[in-house]
């Protein structure tokens, strides 16, 4: 049987493409064959602002140009996709009504409300007829939803043979208001060995110690911990994420592809951003960070991976809290609970694809 998956796997977002390519390289590891549902929705193209995103675009265009080649070239090589590509939940339904694959919703914030994906009821398998619908590592990306807007996703997802959920705090939310199991599982990002990750990172070409900035939004908390990074601790700033220059830095790197990236985050002295994935590899890589928490619509996803490995401290929305810049890690007690957690969710993960081996 084929197990196809949705997500957001195309996007020009580092820990999109790497939690896709990681639920999918997790079941052909263990083997099972796969395909990513090349789903490209129009709402991805231009962003929450669009004329913003096309004049960022147009003043910045060999820049983007090159980051989407270098996006583009990884997904093509390291993802097994449909042999369609999809624009519509009906050209979906289309093609996979009648097919009895195992579908699973993968990852990422595939139900969050907030976002066009989390009112998009392909993400929730509605275009396929088939009794096998699984949810893996899919992230709801806040705990504030009320009562009707919970029962409206569980009345959406009522099919699941099982539902695997990102965040600790909204497995109960979800739990409550349907029949369907539902638990807590490990990001797809942390079910494969992290020396697989090592492996496909590009070293910067950067003799200096260096402190990766990442997605945070500019004002005065983000100029303080640069200040602190740059001036009391020495490192040269790398600025990634965007277009526009959000603080002060050495380098700004606009065309950062995602092995690129990555490669910033394992050889840097600190890493400072508004990123879950960031986060995410800051943990597997054992990497001294902080984390300026985003919009109130996504922290619980950050607040919930820190609260679990034990790095609360290491979340950042007051000048007082940047005290962390300069504590050290216990690593021995995160990596304890991060091996646990893994071992755990691929059980979990693969117990859930066994139960269709036998029907």
């Amino acid at each position: 049987m084929k197990h196809s998956i949705i997500t957001i796997h195309h996007i020009h977002n580092f820990g999109s493409v790497f939690q896709a390519f990681a639920l999918q390289q997790f079941l052909e590891q263990n083997g099972y064959g796969s395909e990513i549902i090349d789903y490209r929705p129009k709402y991805y193209n231009n962003g929450r602002n669009k004329l913003k995103t096309l004049v960022g675009k147009a003043l910045n265009i060999g820049p983007y140009c090159r980051r989407k080649k270098k996006y583009e070239q990884f997904i093509s090589k390291n993802m097994l996709l449909s042999e369609k590509r999809f624009k519509t939940v009906e050209a979906l339904n289309g093609w996979y009504r009648d097919k009895k694959n195992t579908y699973i919703a993968g990852g990422d914030q595939l139900w969050n409300n907030y976002h066009p994906c989390g009112n998009d009821v392909a993400y929730k398998l509605a275009f396929t007829a088939s009794g096998r619908k699984l949810a893996y590592g899919t992230s709801l990306g806040r705990n504030d939803y009320s009562a009707e807007e919970m029962e409206l996703i569980a009345s959406e997802v009522e099919g699941f043979e099982s539902i695997m959920l990102r965040e600790q705090s909204t497995v109960p939310l979800l739990a409550d208001k349907t029949e369907i199991q539902v638990r807590h599982v490990i990001d797809p990002v942390g079910l494969l060995d992290v020396d697989e990750f090592r492996k496909m990172a590009v070293k910067p070409k950067l003799d200096e110690p260096y402190a990766v900035m990442y997605l945070a939004d500019s004002g005065p908390l983000l100029d303080k911990a640069i200040e602190i990074l740059s001036k009391k601790m020495g490192l040269k700033i790398v600025h990634i994420c965007g277009f526009r220059k959000k603080c002060y830095c050495d380098i700004f790197e606009k065309d950062t592809g995602p092995e690129e990236l990555l490669g910033y985050i394992l050889n840097a002295q600190f890493v400072l951003s508004a990123s879950f994935h960031a986060t995410m590899f800051s943990v597997l890589f054992n990497k001294p960070f902080a984390t300026l928490l985003p919009g109130t619509k996504t922290n619980a996803r950050i607040e919930d991976l820190l609260d679990f490995v034990g790095l609360k401290s290491r979340m950042v929305n007051s000048e007082s809290a940047l005290d962390c810049l300069s504590e050290n890690i216990e690593w021995t007690a995160v990596n304890d609970i991060v091996n646990g957690f893994r071992a755990d969710s691929c059980q979990a993960l693969l117990k859930a694809l066994a139960k269709g081996d036998n029907t």
